[in-house]
């Protein structure tokens, strides 16, 4: 336990202190009051869910218990405490009728009482007759005016004559010096009355005696306060920041926990000197007295004995629904337990194990599936192993293509050389090279391997090859008779006999002469090079079949003078045929654009335009083919 308690935050410490308190509070109900500790009891609970929600959440029984409050027991609470409020309200009302009916009865028999004084005195009644009307209604007081004459009934009545301010035909309940009656005021042609009973404590006490208690008479302008509550309504009265509560009085004791005290206010008008006024009448009373009666003999027999058959239906359906909750609960929990200690076993390596399928339910689909998936695991592995030593025999075939490229351009006098080759994937089935001849030819090619991958880096370096050796053996020489067609010839016809049918290269092939600046070269079916002079772009003429797809064939030869500044762009059909997202290709158009606008710059810093250009423009960086450019410029 304290080792428990030393890994504990100190938020958790007092919350855990704080929740000892409030049991604690609960268990010595008498220091604190009901709402008290219920207050208190709901704070810790909350600063407890808090601190410990960590920890209380963890496990997935847990979860399904709080669920299962959340969605049973508190909406259960809320509707009895909405019920036992509601209820409040009701009795309250029938409290509140009761005590209008018996003033309303009081009002009328006081008016009756002064009709009747009336009609006698103006039939000219004696005194002792008068009298015995008055004393029909108990400490009703009057004032009998006849021809003049005023008589008090009794003679130490409170008031002398009626009050001006209380109109002719006039009942109800009227204040003066501070003291409220019931009155009333009748009259005919020879006679008026003024008749009135003291609204005091003793006349309050008598309004529906031992069932609604009203112990007194509220101004309006007193702030009330009233209390709603489990353990039933109270009334307080705050005068002058002094705070009281309405006492009841005359009530019998509560018949049991359910016997709670029920409070109401009943407004009523008030005349004054001052006008009408509204007044409260507090009332408290409880459910054993104004419901008593309604229900007695065999009826109640009756109902006690429907309300325990329905106690225990209910009690009975209760338990069914607690069993059948425990026991889907263990299968959640057991099959979730089972899955966590399944992926503990996967976490630590062991992709053999195999978890216990339980029933026949989603859980047990769900414990088939992850043994399933641990079988598919182990499959993978050994496929991704497989790959993993593929890719480190491609990441080899990268490094041995990457040495088939030139490490550098030769350096000419008059033409400046720079290239750039982009896989599509981790190998390329493009080519580029350049090769100095002698001192005045330069040989500068590029080639398109058909396909993609290790099939097309493998023709490339075929072709790479035959292209070395052509140029070794088969060159330029002193008497100058070095032929583009010539050699596209040899070299298409080595890769006709050497490859598959299905095998073919687009090829330009192309020498520099350094003296002249003259270019010859021969297309065989590759893309038209793109030529920046004057601020204009043109595409070199000439065009050829592939190379390698047929035969004894033959290839023409063309040739350019390059002058100073032009800007020759040898380039494969990965920039011109890369696809943006509406499947619109790149083109040459768009490329000629690029060169034209970066014409004057470097040609390390053209390469890089074109390539983030053409890389931008690309939806599907997937799918793209090789990018390889050469740029030539004539200084």
């Amino acid at each position: 336990m304290r080792q428990w308690l030393l890994g504990r935050t100190l938020f958790q410490k007092i919350a855990l202190v704080l929740i000892l308190l409030a049991l604690g509070a609960v268990i010595l109900s008498a220091l604190l009051s009901g709402s008290s500790r219920f207050g208190l009891l709901l704070l810790a609970l909350i600063i407890g869910y808090i601190a410990f929600r960590k920890e209380l959440l963890w496990r997935m029984r847990n979860r399904l218990l709080v669920s299962y409050i959340l969605f049973g027991v508190v909406p259960i609470f809320l509707m009895a405490f909405g019920l036992t409020l509601t209820t409040e309200l009701l009795v309250g009302q029938i409290a509140t009728q009761r005590v209008r009916q018996d003033l309303e009865a009081r009002v009328k028999s006081v008016r009756s009482a002064a009709q009747n004084l009336t009609l006698a005195a103006s039939n000219g009644a004696k005194a002792d007759v008068l009298e015995g009307i008055r004393e029909v209604v108990p400490n009703l007081e009057a004032v009998v005016q006849v021809n003049g004459d005023a008589l008090r009934l009794p003679l130490d009545g409170q008031f002398p004559a009626a009050p001006a301010w209380i109109a002719p035909g006039f009942s109800g309940l009227f204040e003066s010096g501070e003291h409220y009656f019931i009155g009333a005021n009748a009259r005919d042609k020879n006679a008026q009355t003024f008749a009135y009973v003291p609204l005091d404590r003793l006349a309050l006490a008598s309004i529906t005696p031992g069932v609604v208690s009203v112990p007194e008479v509220l101004r309006g302008n007193v702030t009330t306060i009233f209390y709603f509550g489990l353990s039933g309504n109270s009334i307080s009265v705050d005068e002058s920041g002094v705070r009281r509560e309405i006492v009841p009085a005359g009530l019998a004791p509560p018949r049991g926990w359910w016997d709670v005290p029920v409070a109401g206010l009943l407004a009523w008008k008030v005349q004054s000197s001052s006008g009408t006024a509204n007044v409260f009448l507090p009332l408290i009373s409880r459910p054993s007295l104004l419901l008593a009666g309604v229900a007695t003999g065999r009826f109640a027999s009756m109902m006690l004995s429907m309300l325990l058959s329905v106690g225990c239906f209910l009690f009975i359906l209760e338990a069914v629904s607690v069993f059948s909750t425990l026991r889907l609960s263990r299968t959640i929990t057991q099959s979730v337990d089972d899955l966590y200690r399944g992926t503990l076993q996967v976490g630590q390596g062991d992709f053999s194990y195999q978890i216990p399928v339980r029933g026949r339910h989603q859980l047990s689909e769900l414990a088939s599936s992850f043994n399933t998936m641990t079988a598919k695991i182990r499959q993978l592995i050994g496929e991704v192993k497989k790959k993993e030593k593929l890719d480190a025999e491609l990441e080899i075939a990268k490094e041995v293509q990457e040495g088939l490229f030139p490490k550098s351009a030769p350096k000419l006098k008059t033409l400046e050389m720079a290239a750039i080759c982009i896989p599509g994937r981790v190998v390329s089935g493009d080519y580029y090279d350049y090769l100095r001849l002698d001192d005045r030819w330069t040989a500068i090619a590029l080639a398109d391997v058909s396909g993609k991958g290790v099939s097309a880096a493998l023709l490339m370096a075929s072709l790479q090859s035959a292209l070395h050796a052509q140029l070794k053996f088969n060159g330029a020489s002193s008497d100058r008779t070095f032929s583009t067609a010539t050699l596209m010839a040899r070299i298409n016809q080595q890769l006709y006999e050497n490859t598959p049918p299905e095998k073919y290269a687009t090829f330009f092939c192309s020498a520099y002469d350094d003296e002249t600046g003259r270019l010859i070269y021969t297309n065989a079916g590759h893309l038209s090079p793109i030529l920046v002079r004057d601020g204009k772009a043109i595409r070199l003429e000439g065009g050829g079949t592939v190379a390698g797809l047929l035969p004894d064939l033959e290839f023409e030869q063309q040739d350019v003078f390059l002058r100073t500044a032009d800007l020759l762009a040898i380039f494969s059909d990965g920039i011109s045929e890369a696809m943006d997202a509406a499947q619109q290709e790149f083109g040459a158009d768009r490329l000629a654009d690029v060169l034209l606008s970066q014409t004057g710059k470097s040609l390390e810093s053209i390469i890089a335009a074109v390539t983030s250009t053409v890389e931008k423009w690309i939806h599907d960086p997937e799918g793209r083919d090789d990018l390889t450019l050469v740029l030539l410029r004539k200084l």
